[in-house]
């Protein structure tokens, strides 16, 4: 034997080798149980192939073989007997967990490690021993790696000879030499890698394409593990053809190939080229079938995999949509196992990004059970349907629904107290759901206020950055919750944010600045006082494209009726970095950026910065061409800047602000007419505009009429 044992008898050539393969299960558990420690071994050695056969398992199972291999493990008497008895325990803790989990990893635990000089002797047999030995040597290898020692097994050079054996080994070696790779990738990334630069993938593909059923089985599960979290293996998986065979198992598979290829195929899901393909072959039709009559374990692994397909996938939402696999996700979240609740929480949490399917789930009235599982749930379930909850407010009707159910009740509750992960989703889910004044008020009411602004002081970075965009929805339009949010310490711990949190982090602390200083003249002094504008300025001038914007959302709204605050925002150099955003910023920055000059604009030292940073100009520019939310807050801003100043109002007749502002009055929304009025009004208290005003719109007249005329 590749382990030598000094308690073992020594065993023959035809021991090492036994063609006795057909002898039955019942006789060979009773061997075990009965006989001699070399008997025992050998006949354990017949055994540990029927294993991979699940209607001799369920023989081995009726013959108490569960019993017989437990106390083999315990009595101790031979190394090798005790890993060849772990080996078919393994099986028994997957099969609906005919052996509790718990034991077995007691089980596990009770027998030593290998040696290096017995793993050694391993890998001599796996390479150079006999095709006898090395149909033993690849048995002791796989119950060696369901042992453990994955890490020492792979330095001491197992994978080579196991991925020879895939190529051209014995049927037996094959067979074992493929589950001996899953249980070396299982959970250990450096295996994957190692594994898959040796070759495995290619062997293995062909394995499902023509292997035996038992081959099938093992090589899909090898597949699945190797492709866990390894873009570079799923990349080859794909690239070597795995896909269609495998979604021909989820077709027409056994019940156990059915089970792993959903899970191979959920783990291969990981890029745009792999999931396409799945699509196209069919698979995803073939994973809503399993998520309806499947078995158990088949249903959660094709809920995994409809959910990794799905993320970020219009093109297969609508597929499962179409084939109907919401429904029978919202099934499994009102009365799956535990497993299926969790993963069908979590796909329709995918699905549920586009309004159309938020309102799909709500009407296949898949918002209680998700709610009851926030409520309720195991800590999996919570955060999952946490997850789901927060993607389906995107719809309004959605909204309402959830807090009916009592669902804001029980996301405060997870912001309050749930795992780390729970916390982010709930907190996110708050922001989405406030939507309107009665949830912002219940969320408030429910505690959520003080727990959202706990998050956003001493939370994980996660929790903080939705935190704050939560405490900023909450303040949107809602003055009772921009109160408590400043009494609850929300403010200073918002701009310790900008100030020096992640780039998410300051982004939404400053959208929820901006909010919270809106309609409330208190939070403007508040900022300022716990010296929120210098930070925001800083982003305005050097932040990303979505922090320049909602920091120059926030100056503006801090600016707004406070000259302090508007002095205090030049004085930090604000206007120059906002006039750089309203000539060269993004659609949105620039519209914030005018707005913000227009507020900054409240007497004559800050009006006159902006004319002198070159803020006129840029302005001017938006009114002739820029979108209509942009030329209505550029008129606005132009008007303000002329209010009572007239070399400004003489600077921007000069840059051509005239003829376009005329034009806004003439065939503008209403909002920029009213701009534009405003503004040509300030400018007419110039003499010269106000002749050229005059003129403009004589000349508009006249147009206007010559065109009726020719008409």
């Amino acid at each position: 034997m590749a382990f030598p044992d000094s308690e073992a008898p020594a065993t023959t050539e035809k021991d090492a080798a036994p063609s006795d393969s057909d002898t039955s299960v019942a006789v060979l558990v009773d061997t075990i149980a009965t006989t001699t420690a070399g008997e025992q071994q050998h006949a354990l050695l017949l055994l540990v192939p029927k294993w991979f056969d699940s209607q001799e398992r369920q023989q081995i199972y009726e013959a108490n073989g569960i019993h017989v291999l437990s106390e083999v493990i315990a009595s101790g008497d031979i190394y090798t007997t005790q890993l060849y008895a772990l080996k078919c325990l393994r099986w028994s803790a997957n099969d609906d967990s005919k052996l509790p989990e718990s034991a077995f990893e007691e089980l596990r635990a009770s027998i030593r490690e290998a040696t290096p000089q017995e793993l050694l002797s391993l890998v001599n047999v796996l390479q150079h021993g006999s095709e006898a030995e090395k149909d033993d040597g690849v048995v002791l290898c796989a119950a060696t790696a369901t042992r453990g020692q994955l890490d020492a097994l792979r330095d001491v050079g197992v994978v080579p000879p196991l991925v020879e054996m895939l190529r051209n080994g014995t049927a037996l070696q094959t067979l074992c030499a493929a589950n001996a790779l899953c249980a070396l990738a299982r959970g250990n990334e450096d295996n994957r890698v190692v594994i898959g630069r040796e070759g495995a993938i290619s062997p293995l593909v062909a394995l499902v394409r023509n292997g035996t059923d038992g081959q099938k089985l093992q090589a899909v599960s090898a597949l699945g593990y190797l492709a866990s979290e390894n873009a570079e293996n799923c990349l080859a998986i794909g690239r070597e053809g795995a896909i269609s065979p495998l979604v021909a198992l989820l077709r027409a598979g056994t019940e156990e190939q059915k089970q792993w290829a959903a899970f191979a195929l959920g783990n291969i899901a990981i890029n745009d080229a792999n999931c396409m393909e799945i699509a196209r072959d069919g698979g995803i039709t073939s994973l809503v079938a399993l998520v309806r009559a499947g078995t158990d374990d088949q249903k959660v692994e094709a809920a995994v995999a409809l959910g990794k397909l799905a993320f970020d996938s219009d093109a297969t939402c609508v597929e499962i949509a179409r084939e109907g696999g919401i429904s029978s996700l919202v099934a499994l979240v009102r009365a799956g196992t535990d497993q299926q609740k969790q993963s069908a929480a979590l796909t329709l949490g995918n699905i549920a990004e586009d309004d159309d399917y938020c309102v799909e789930i709500a009407r296949d009235v898949g918002i209680s059970p998700l709610v009851a599982l926030v409520r309720a749930g195991t800590y999996e379930q919570k955060q999952w349907a946490a997850f789901a909850l927060e993607n389906n407010p995107f719809n309004d009707a959605n909204c309402v629904e959830i807090a009916r159910d009592g669902g804001i009740s029980s996301l405060v509750a997870l912001v309050r107290a749930g795992t780390a992960e729970q916390k982010v989703w709930a907190a996110l889910a708050l922001g989405h759901i406030a939507v309107n004044d009665a949830n912002c008020m219940e969320i408030a009411r429910d505690g959520g206020i003080s727990s959202l602004v706990a998050l956003v002081g001493a939370g994980t970075d996660q929790q903080k950055q939705w935190a704050a965009f939560a405490l900023g929805k909450l303040s949107f339009h809602n003055d009772a919750t921009c109160v408590e949010i400043a009494r609850d310490g929300g403010i200073l711990s918002l701009v310790a944010l900008v100030r020096a949190g992640t780039d998410l982090e300051k982004q939404w602390a400053a959208f929820a600045l901006g909010h919270l200083v809106f309609t409330n003249d208190a939070n403007r002094v508040g900022v300022a006082h716990d010296g929120g504008i210098s930070p925001l300025v800083a982003l305005v001038g050097a932040g990303t494209d979505e922090q320049k914007q909602w920091a120059a959302f926030a100056l503006g709204n801090i600016a707004l009726c406070n000259d302090a605050n508007c002095m205090e925002i030049a004085r930090d150099g604000g206007i120059s970095p906002l006039v750089a955003l309203v000539r060269a910023g993004t659609d949105e920055q620039k519209e914030e950026a005018a707005l913000a000059l227009g507020y900054i604009a409240f007497n004559d030292a800050t009006c006159m910065e902006i004319a002198r940073d070159g803020g006129i100009s840029p302005l001017v520019a938006l009114v002739r061409a820029g979108t209509d939310q942009q030329k209505q807050e550029a008129a606005f801003a132009l008007g303000q800047l002329s209010f009572n100043n007239d070399a400004n109002r003489v600077k921007i007749a000069h840059d051509g602000g005239i003829s376009p502002l005329v034009a806004l009055v003439r065939t503008g929304t209403d909002e920029q007419k009213q701009q534009a009025v405003v503004a040509l009004e300030n400018l007419a208290k110039n003499d010269a505009n106000s002749a050229a005003i005059a003129r403009l719109r004589a000349s508009n007249r006249s147009s206007l009429r010559h065109a009726r005329f020719q008409m």
